[in-house]
């Protein structure tokens, strides 16, 4: 059992929505009762309010609250002194895990979270990206008085906590040294020479680092990591800028939203680095702040940024740079397979394979060359010509998929109730977040040319009330349900729509099609489980278990 120094009262899991956060519940789940999580009493899933999209630091917010109102079942605490003095005896731990995953199709069902990656030794749950981060994030130190971590779910980072230190009052933020190019795509910090943080931009240009002294003589920026501690004093003081005390049942007050907070959270989200962070620093100027914040995307109004900057300036933000740190991204279908190698390189100390198959079954040869092979049964031969990842595929026939094409098939109810696969072939690059007019692609080419030479119109492919500007890859019913997992054979021409025939655009237009956002609510997550489960447990009996090409290499996870 773990030192009780080291335990946590809360392990908490954001999600977008209730049924997000259901799946969610079931992966923790799993876990505890294999004792995967030992030294945290409590886990929860809570998922953004009313289904919308409220934004990390409203989510933040909101799980904070959720707390209070646990830890004081009738109303919560009645004020903020009683709140602080509650959560000055807690450790809690948030990861933030509310995403769409609309760059990673194959996974969108399951969040970024619960993607499956290579693991060490032999789990007795299939490995994925909570069971690598989770446990590194519990590992770091305590606070000073009481302890909320926030972290972002959807990256892997490599790093050593015992180096860590959380001992400073107010927030100590974790940050690494990285170039401005690479830097401009997080929040970074601009330190003065006594170390302390002066100010905190969110995205910035090389070019806005620069004027903002955020550059060191050797060229390179403090980029935030997506870790910070708060103490007690410091969470509070956060709630005081969004939350007042409110009469509630029986006339006893607890603390809720303010009324323009939550206007703010419901139409705009309330970010963690953007509408938080950069009221940050001790250099801050508000004119900084909200000029910081509108070139992040916000839209919220002067005042209410004002009444927002009068209480976030007074939290203290410290930093500690982490000596040595790694970032793995799993957030696109690319990056599945570029940083799945790399850690397996990482924790083998061996070159690179070319690419990975993971809760698979392998009865035949694969050629491939940086591939991503996962929830597969391969019994015949499957070639793969470079950058291709095939998701959910019994191959019992020769398959040929050309470079950079992808393929998922996952088991769901249809809009009638039925049981059917749905099928999703698409361009490893394709663009998911882009509108057609804004660029998306699919299968590799221009989202509209596609359409065009198939023979689709708009509204063949989206719903009247999607206005045009939002019709993107993501939205856009492209994808067919089918009545037999091997039916997907008649559709690889929609890898090629080119060369199709008269009758398979009228196939096409006639199908019952779905948009990768209908299907990730749609997918059976209980069958999607069970179908890597049945692999794992038959992979266990076969004496040829691993049969591969000498640069592909089998995970066990």
């Amino acid at each position: 059992m773990p030192n009780m120094t080291s335990m946590w009262d809360y392990l908490i899991v954001t999600a977008a929505n209730d049924q997000q956060a259901k799946a969610y519940d079931h992966q923790i789940q799993e876990r505890q009762k294999a004792g995967q999580i030992p030294q945290v009493r409590n886990c929860l899933v809570i998922p953004d309010i009313d289904g919308k999209r409220i934004g990390s630091g409203g989510s933040t917010l909101h799980s904070l609250a959720c707390v209070l109102h646990g830890e004081r079942p009738d109303v919560g605490p009645a004020s903020f002194e009683e709140a602080e003095a509650i959560l000055s005896c807690l450790r809690i731990l948030i990861v933030h895990a509310g995403g769409d995953s609309r760059r990673l199709p194959a996974y969108s069902h399951c969040g970024k979270m619960f993607v499956p990656i290579p693991a060490k030794g032999q789990p007795s749950v299939a490995s994925t990206l909570f069971d690598r981060l989770v446990p590194a994030f519990l590992k770091l130190p305590e606070g000073s008085r009481g302890q909320v971590v926030v972290a972002s779910g959807d990256a892997l980072i490599l790093f050593d906590a015992s180096v860590v230190k959380f001992a400073r009052p107010g927030i100590t933020a974790l940050g690494s040294f990285a170039s401005s190019k690479d830097a401009a795509h997080h929040g970074v910090f601009c330190i003065a020479k006594d170390g302390s943080v002066r100010r905190f931009l969110q995205k910035p240009s090389p070019d806005a680092q620069l004027a903002a002294g955020a550059i060191n003589a050797r060229g390179e920026s403090v980029l935030d990591l997506g870790v910070m501690s708060f103490d007690a004093g410091a969470a509070i003081q956060l709630m005081r800028a969004f939350f007042a005390k409110t009469p509630q049942k029986h006339g006893q007050p607890a603390l809720d939203w303010k009324t323009e907070a939550r206007a703010a959270l419901y139409s705009n989200g309330i970010d963690l680095y953007r509408e938080i962070c950069c009221a940050l620093g001790a250099d801050t100027a508000f004119e900084q702040y909200a000029d910081n914040v509108r070139a992040s995307g916000s839209t919220l109004d002067g005042p209410l940024l004002a009444e927002w900057f009068a209480f976030l300036r007074h939290i203290p933000l410290n930093l500690d740079i982490l000596p040595r740190c790694k970032f793995l991204h799993f957030g696109t279908t690319r990056q599945l397979i570029t940083s799945g190698i790399a850690l397996l390189s990482e924790d083998s100390h061996k070159p690179a394979q070319t690419s990975l198959i993971l809760n698979s079954d392998i009865h035949s040869e694969i050629a491939a060359n940086h591939a991503w092979i996962e929830g597969c049964s391969v019994r015949d031969t499957l070639t793969l010509e470079g950058f291709n990842a095939i998701v959910g595929v019994d191959v019992v026939q020769p398959l040929s998929l050309p470079k950079g094409a992808c393929l998922d098939i996952s088991a769901g109810i249809s809009r009638k109730g039925e049981k059917v696969w749905f099928l999703r072939y698409y361009g490893i690059d394709d663009t998911f977040k882009h509108s057609a007019e804004e660029g998306g692609t699919f299968c590799g080419q221009p989202l509209q040319k596609w359409l065009g030479t198939i023979g689709a119109v708009a509204s063949d492919i989206w719903p009247p009330k999607v206005p045009e500007r939002e019709r993107t890859l993501w939205n856009a019913r492209v994808f067919p349900a089918l009545q037999e997992h091997q039916d997907f054979r008649g559709w690889l021409w929609l890898l090629n729509v080119e060369s199709a025939t008269p009758e398979q655009k009228r196939s096409f237009l006639a199908a019952d099609r779905y948009s990768s956002s209908e299907i990730a609510v749609r997918v059976d997550q209980a069958q999607f489980q069970l179908r890597r489960s049945r692999i794992r447990s038959a992979r266990m009996t076969h004496d040829d278990r691993g049969r591969t090409q000498a640069q592909t290499d089998v995970v066990d996870c």
